[in-house]
């Protein structure tokens, strides 16, 4: 039997969508463990038009929820499509099967999360091959270059909160095109001289402060203003009790970094959600002789 065991992940920011000095996007985000996907060769499901190499059909053994700001369709996507790819002894890089997919055209957090895991950071568009701001379901620009990647240190806390929004499609889509950036300058010195060290010296409340920032800034900013009363009065309490809370793409899903079992318990009891671990090593593939 083949197997494919994904991921989920995280979106702390996109970086520049101005596009002012010649590039677009920049995503930074976390590969997590939990909540993922796991699909196997089997006759549940016919494939999709869009997989890119024959299979006889497909099981979902795992699966989470779309449009909560976890990266469910690029998910999705790579592990159907390294799937067929194994299916058919075909080997190539992630970022071959996410042109394949169509996927990866505006943050390529999601394709290098599912290539490498742990912590990502790309390098964004050339305006060569993208020349306008656009969400990935509108967007043909291939995935871009991964510039930074550290194994991720700590546990991450998330949590969906009752009533929040699901913003996709051509909400996104108009969204991503009234956005005007003036900030991007900001936002990148957080990022590259704020969040980046901190992972890398494993210093958890440079990096928390840098999530905390980047809340009010860019393209974040604007994703928050879209999310529910709900959503941000989690935030408000849990910044009460002294834990910083940040927006995981548009949301709804919340998320902060976890320095101890005692914090855990406590996010938990008091909002409900779970603690998962990062995932360090990308998506697997597994062969079984069953």
């Amino acid at each position: 039997m083949l197997e494919v065991v994904g991921l989920s992940r995280i979106h702390i920011t996109l970086v520049d969508l101005s596009g002012d000095y010649g590039r677009l996007d920049g995503g930074v985000g976390i590969a997590l463990s939990r909540p993922r996907i796991r699909v196997r060769i089997g006759n549940c499901e016919k494939p999709p038009e869009w997989v890119p190499f024959p299979i006889p059909g497909y099981c979902v053994m795992e699966d989470y929820e779309e449009h909560v700001g976890l990266g469910h369709t690029t998910q999705f996507r790579l592990a159907l499509a390294k799937l067929s790819a194994e299916y058919n002894f075909v080997r190539t890089s992630a970022v071959e099967l996410a042109k394949l997919v169509n996927r990866g055209g505006t943050s390529g957090v999601g394709v290098h999360a599912f290539d490498k895991g742990g912590f990502v950071v790309d390098g964004g568009h050339s305006k060569k091959v993208k020349p306008e701001s656009l969400p990935s379901d509108y967007s043909t620009a291939p995935p871009p270059p991964l510039i930074a990647r550290f194994d991720f240190p700590w546990k991450v806390y998330i949590v969906n909160p009752r009533g929040g929004r699901r913003v996709f499609g051509q909400e996104e889509l108009e969204t991503f095109r009234r956005f005007k950036q003036n900030d991007a300058g900001e936002v990148a010195r957080v990022v590259f001289m704020k969040l980046v060290p901190s992972v890398a010296e494993r210093d958890l409340e440079e990096a928390l402060e840098a999530i905390r920032l980047l809340q009010n800034m860019g393209f974040k900013r604007l994703e928050w203003s879209l999310q529910t009363e709900e959503v941000r009065e989690v935030a408000r309490m849990a910044e009460r009790k002294g834990f910083v809370l940040g927006l995981s793409s548009f949301g709804p899903t919340l998320y902060t970094l976890v320095g101890s079992n005692k914090e855990g318990e406590e996010l938990i009891s008091t909002f409900g959600g779970e603690v998962v671990e990062p995932n360090n090593v990308g998506a697997r593939v597994i062969w079984r002789g069953d």
